[in-house]
């Protein structure tokens, strides 16, 4: 492991103080050794032994950032089919890791991994830990437990459920339970339940889940049992309430909670994970991307919901954490994990140092780290950005890959020149589409709309005879 000395920067510690100027950061032993002004630890590094300086005269240290939302298992999907169907778990596997290092390449020393195909987030956790691949170290999230009546039941019940799916379909409680059980024994951080529906699905938000208070007390209660977390996809107040009341960890989304669904959340002191970047994206970029005019206004009233009910939620006091929801369509790996910072700010009233800690400390909180990460303070883990610029001043920096100058994970330097592989897409990653209109060239269509039409189409209608 190597020793640094990151010298003479502006140090935002994450901890709500104020930047320190001129501080220097010693790293030793894959651990933050000392803090101090930049002076006093030149003196102090010189009898220290052999070591790297890191001159960061003009920037900013600060503490790696935490998406507590990715899928790497995912692949960028476009289409349910993606996500479920295609692609073998071997495969995915294999792509996964490439996905880890755009994820890291972005400045997101950890990430917190809530559901995915097969086990794979368990293989990548620990890959990643043994050495044999590089990326943010990770919490492993379970496939969702799902009934058929929420978000992972995509296909209608005359079909098998597919093994490949992201979710396990439970419409018992013992099913719950039993999934749980498997779900820790096979090595997950993170149990992940799915509560009701998506905007994206056919069904929308009309679907709110059939799991009930109880069933979710029961998964909450074996899961906690075993030290595990759980966490529970909920853009219904209702759900998201339940799952407040029955223990779990945290919420993601929660986007359309009431005053009183909220006043049961701060109650219950149970943290939120917005995800706003998957909506805020593809409302900006989804059109001229091809997505269906009815999935953006979907997504509009989201937002507007969300920023409503969430900006009171941050008000409250309620803990929020930053993640994205990597994987898939408007957030692709690597792209815009800090930009989520940016729209906590934007929709939920944020200032820009509450929400560099929701991308740092708060989402600590879903690894179970916060005593060892998402702060630099002595004796932490050093994961450490060093960035041309002053987030404070302006989030976006965090956004530019060139600002990001230096990054550190687990006290070493990650390399961020080196081009990453550009794989070839094969046929069989993609859905079978025809034509992403849902129209018909029927002969009324043809007429109105169609450049091309038929000779006769051009000519006048003949009048009937008389």
């Amino acid at each position: 492991m190597g020793v640094y000395l990151i010298e003479n920067g502006t140090l935002l510690d994450a901890t709500g103080t104020k930047p320190k100027p001129r501080t220097s950061v010693f790293v030793k032993d894959n651990r933050i050794a000392k803090i101090g002004p930049a002076d006093e630890m030149k003196r102090f590094v010189q009898s220290q032994g052999p070591h790297k300086t890191i001159n960061a005269a003009g920037r900013t240290i600060m503490p790696g950032m935490i998406d507590a939302h990715v899928h790497p298992s995912y692949g960028d999907i476009i289409s349910i089919e993606e996500l479920d169907i295609y692609a073998s778990c071997e495969y995915r596997t294999l792509r996964a890791a490439l996905a880890c290092r755009k994820v890291l390449r972005a400045g997101v020393t950890s990430m917190v991994c809530p559901g995915g195909n097969w086990n794979i987030n368990v293989a990548l956790r620990d890959a990643i830990n043994a050495g044999l691949i590089e990326g943010p170290r990770i919490a492993a999230g379970s496939r969702y437990i799902s009934t058929w009546n929420s978000t992972g039941s995509f296909f209608p019940a005359h079909l098998e459920h597919p093994p490949s799916s992201f979710a396990v379909i439970c419409n018992t409680r013992d099913e719950m339970i039993r999934e749980t059980r498997t779900a820790i024994k096979n090595g997950v951080d993170i149990v992940k339940v799915s509560g009701d529906g998506d905007t994206s699905t056919q069904a929308g938000m009309d679907l709110v889940g059939s799991i009930t208070l109880d069933d979710l007390k029961a998964i909450a209660e074996i899961t906690h049992l075993m030290k595990k977390k759980c966490t529970i996809h909920a853009r219904s107040g209702e759900k998201t309430a339940a799952a407040a009341k029955a223990g779990f960890d945290w919420v993601i989304h929660a986007s359309y909670m009431s005053d009183e669904d909220l006043g049961v959340v701060i109650d219950c002191k149970t943290p939120i994970n917005p995800t706003l970047s998957l909506l805020v994206n593809s409302i900006e970029w989804g059109p001229e991307l091809g997505q269906h005019p009815a999935i953006t206004e979907g997504y509009k009233r989201e937002v507007d919901a969300a920023s409503k009910i969430l900006s009171k939620a941050h008000k409250a006091g309620v803990m929020m954490m930053a993640g994205t929801d990597s994987g898939q369509v408007a957030v692709p790996y690597g792209a815009w994990h800090a930009r989520e910072m940016e729209h906590m700010m934007h929709y939920l009233g944020m200032s820009a140092m509450e929400a560099i800690r929701a991308g740092t400390i708060n989402a600590a909180f879903g690894l179970g780290m916060q005593g060892q990460l998402g702060t630099l303070e002595e004796g932490k883990l050093a994961d450490i950005l060093v960035v041309n610029g002053d987030p404070l001043a302006d989030i976006q920096v965090l956004q530019d890959p060139q600002r990001l100058e230096v990054i550190i994970k687990d006290g070493e330097i990650i390399d961020t020149t080196t081009p990453l592989p550009q794989p070839r897409i094969y046929p069989w990653e993609k859905p079978l589409v025809i034509w992403s209109d849902p129209r018909l060239p029927d002969q009324d269509y043809v007429r109105k709309h169609a450049k091309s039409k038929p000779r006769w189409m051009q000519q006048p209608t003949p009048k009937a005879a008389e």
